[in-house]
């Protein structure tokens, strides 16, 4: 179980940075990419949240 685990939070900390990385790397203004970051870890927040209230 505790391998499962492990392997989950690597592959969803894998998937934000990449996620992160491409968003540095498109040609967008200050702003519009914070706004999108900020969009999207609140997003990913949310659904860890009712996954974790599921349990």
């Amino acid at each position: 179980m505790k391998h499962s685990v492990c392997t989950l939070v690597s592959f969803l900390g894998g998937m934000l940075v990449g996620s992160v990385v491409t968003m540095l790397v498109t040609p967008q203004s200050g702003p519009e990419l914070r706004s999108k970051i900020r969009d999207y870890v609140d997003q990913e927040a949310d659904k860890i949240r009712c996954q974790c209230n599921e349990k």
